[in-house]
C-alpha cells in the first residue's frame, strides 16, 4: 500500500555523515513525508524534547560524535514512551543489532539502507498510526452514542414515571 498512504508521516532524521542525511530525506520527501534532518544529536533530541508530538518516527544513525543512536533512542523514549526510532548503522554486526533490538528500537537497518524494506517499515508505523486514530475516532463516537442514549433513557424513564410507570393494575 505504499502509494495509497492514509496518513504522511512527520519525521526527523538524524545523521552525522550530511551526504547520508540528504540523501535520506530526499528520499522520503518524495513519498510525501515531512522530514527535519540534524548533523547534531544533541540539537535533533532538543527539538525532539520540545515538540515531541510533531514526529511521528525518529531515524537516527548508530555511531556519531557526541551521542549515539542508542543514547538518542533512549532519550526518545524518556520524552515519548511511544516514540518510534528506527536505527541505521553502517557498522551493521549483531551486537549493535541487538543492543538497538533490546534498547526498544522500532527496527535496525543497516548501510547502505535497503530503501524498499525500509519503506514497508515506516508503512507498518502509518498503518498503526491510522489504527489507533481510528481507534480513538470510534471511541469518541461511541462515547457520543452513549451520551446521547443515556439522555434518551433518562427521558423515557421520566416519562413513564409521569404516566405513573405503566404499572397501574399490574401484576
Amino acid at each position: 500500500m505504499l502509494f495509497g498512504r492514509l496518513i504522511k508521516l512527520n519525521i526527523l532524521i538524524i545523521d552525522d555523515d550530511p551526504g547520508c542525511l540528504d540523501s535520506l530525506s530526499s528520499s522520503l520527501q518524495l513519498y510525501s513525508h515531512n522530514c527535519e534532518a540534524y548533523t547534531n544529536a544533541v540539537k535533533a533530541v532538543e527539538i525532539y524534547r520540545e515538540n515531541h508530538s510533531r514526529f511521528d518516527l525518529v531515524i537516527t544513525d548508530m555511531k556519531m560524535p557526541v551521542m549515539s543512536g542508542i543514547e538518542v533512542l533512549q532519550n526518545a523514549l524518556k520524552i515519548n514512551c511511544e516514540a518510534k526510532v528506527i536505527i541505521i548503522t553502517a557498522y551493521g554486526d549483531v551486537e549493535t543489532a541487538i543492543s538497538a533490538v533490546n534498547s526498544h528500537a522500532y527496527a535496525f537497518f543497516g548501510k547502505p539502507i535497503n530503501f524498499q524494506e525500509l519503506l514497508e517499515t515506516i508503512e507498518r508505523i502509518e498503518t498503526e498510526k491510522n489504527a489507533k486514530k481510528l481507534t480513538k475516532e470510534e471511541h469518541i463516537r461511541l462515547a457520543d452514542e452513549y451520551t446521547k442514549l443515556k439522555k434518551a433513557f433518562e427521558e423515557l424513564r421520566s416519562l413513564l414515571e409521569k404516566s405513573g410507570g405503566g404499572n397501574e393494575g399490574g401484576k
